[in-house]
């Protein structure tokens, strides 16, 4: 069966920047009505004078369940959703404040859940949700314990919604060392030598674009086989020491 573009609404949560905003610009480009969401009006406005004016966007904070609830409650219809918004918060678990690392549990688990949980209702048979977790949940950092729990929970959360949810279908992408303003956050002063290294060490001896986890999205929402599974894509970090 075709996969009509045109036809298609695709919501995409953390939208405005980094791989929400190249799977919006791809999708976009191809015809599908496009919606996408995040906390900042400004970067909202950004992302709409990028991509184009068809382009519909909503202030969603994913760790408020009334206001992600809103959100959906105003769609008529979903047929794919990616979430790619997460707070990364990383520190010694025996230095960092408890409050501080809870975070990014609720952010990345709860506003996953909270998504799926109004999506759902909003879909069709064909419809299709996709998660985010990462590398970090498979390759131990110090520092990232929390980090690493929020995403395993997302992938066993997966595999639990592909079930309950069927047909439509659930899976999670694990995105490797992309080059996004996150980096920033996590290497700090040390970004360039860490993607020098990751450029030099990786199999594919370059470093991860947010276009190339664009591609895998929009191969999860068009593959109608496909559910329950997390795709690694990660140029091949998890072969690496």
């Amino acid at each position: 069966m075709d996969f009509l573009w045109q036809e298609k609404v695709i919501v995409i949560i953390g939208g405005t920047s980094g791989i929400g905003f190249a799977t919006a610009q791809a999708a976009y480009a191809k015809g599908a009505h496009v919606v996408i969401a995040g906390r900042s009006v400004s970067k909202l406005a950004e992302a709409r004078k990028a991509i184009g004016h068809r382009l519909q966007t909503f202030m969603v904070q994913m760790t408020d369940e009334s206001s992600v609830q809103n959100m959906f409650a105003q769609l008529e219809h979903v047929d794919h959703l990616l979430i790619s918004a997460a707070d990364v918060v990383m520190g010694p678990i025996l230095e960092t404040d408890s409050d501080v690392l809870k975070i990014a549990m609720e952010s990345r688990f709860w506003g996953s859940y909270y998504a799926a949980k109004y999506a759902a209702p909003k879909m069709n048979e064909n419809g299709s949700i996709t998660f985010m977790s990462g590398t970090s949940t498979w390759k131990p950092t110090s520092g990232g314990a929390v980090a690493a729990a929020s995403g395993a929970a997302v992938e066993a959360m997966c595999r639990s919604l592909a079930v309950e949810l069927s047909p439509i279908r659930v899976n999670t992408i694990s995105a490797g060392a992309v080059n996004t303003p996150l980096l920033d956050f996590i290497f700090g002063e040390k970004r360039d030598q860490m993607v020098e290294h990751l450029e030099k060490t990786l199999p594919v001896k370059r470093m991860g674009q947010p276009e190339d986890i664009a591609d895998a999205a929009l191969y999860l929402m068009q593959n109608r086989y496909t559910t329950g599974t997390v795709l690694s894509v990660d140029g091949g970090l998890l072969l690496i020491e």
